[in-house]
């Protein structure tokens, strides 16, 4: 996959690897930046533990590797967009990417 992809407050630079959120750009690490580009690629989708198990970089989703860079990435999605929740966690799923998230009431 090469090129550009802009999703809501996000754009994905897939050559380069890198994103930024509103214009400031996230200094993701390589399994972050793979989790993202995952869960990116499924806006708004409920992702199993097993689908998420698809990811380059995060093979396990039991792996230590795997839960750093979830536990990391979403520091740094809720640091750069405080009162917005771009990466949230369901009953019975793992995760649901938003990426025009807006803050809860």
């Amino acid at each position: 996959m090469t090129g550009r992809v802009q999703l809501g407050d996000f754009k994905i630079d897939l050559d380069h690897r890198t994103v930024s959120l509103r214009d400031q750009e996230l200094r993701l690490t390589s399994e972050e930046f793979d989790l993202l580009l995952f869960l990116a690629s499924h806006p708004r989708s409920l992702v199993t533990p097993q689908t998420a198990m698809a990811t380059r970089s995060t093979a396990n989703q039991r792996s230590p590797k795997f839960l750093r860079a979830l536990i990391s990435l979403r520091k740094k999605l809720d640091a750069a967009g405080p009162g917005n929740h771009y990466l949230r966690t369901e009953p019975l799923v793992i995760y649901s990417f938003d990426p025009g998230a807006h803050s809860c009431t």
